[in-house]
């Protein structure tokens, strides 16, 4: 009986050594990163009020940046939150394809930014 519990002792500390040694690379120091760089942005479709659509939220690093595409295409965006040295680009096609068509950066937090059209089809958000 005795062993089994000396045995199920070693086994937790090893487990738990092996688990520290996993998570102490470079993954870390992304984790760390992405952690102090939060964005979120709402976007709505043509004719809906803004700020009332779909909320994004992001934590981005300088070699990862957050990406995605819209469906249906949004008239209006109004960014909630943004960490220095980070913008939203907004994309006329899927993929972030078609060149940036309007760059959000930290000072337009909490200012609607529309269009008279739905032309936005992707977004992505960067941090430099």
């Amino acid at each position: 009986m005795q062993f089994i519990n000396i045995a199920a002792l070693a086994i937790c500390v090893l487990t738990n050594q092996v688990m520290a040694v996993a998570v102490a690379g470079p993954e870390v120091q992304e984790l760390v990163a992405r952690q102090g760089r939060p964005v979120a942005f709402n976007v709505a479709p043509q004719g809906a009020a803004c700020g009332t659509g779909t909320t994004i939220s992001c934590s981005p690093s300088t070699s990862s940046p957050c990406k995605g595409n819209f469906n249906p295409a949004q008239a209006s965006i109004v960014v909630t939150e943004a960490a220095g040295n980070c913008h939203v680009s907004l994309y006329t096609e899927d993929n972030q394809a078609g060149g940036v068509v309007q760059r959000l950066d930290t000072d337009t937090t909490g200012t609607c930014v529309f269009t008279s059209a739905a032309t936005w089809k992707s977004y992505g958000i960067f941090c430099d």
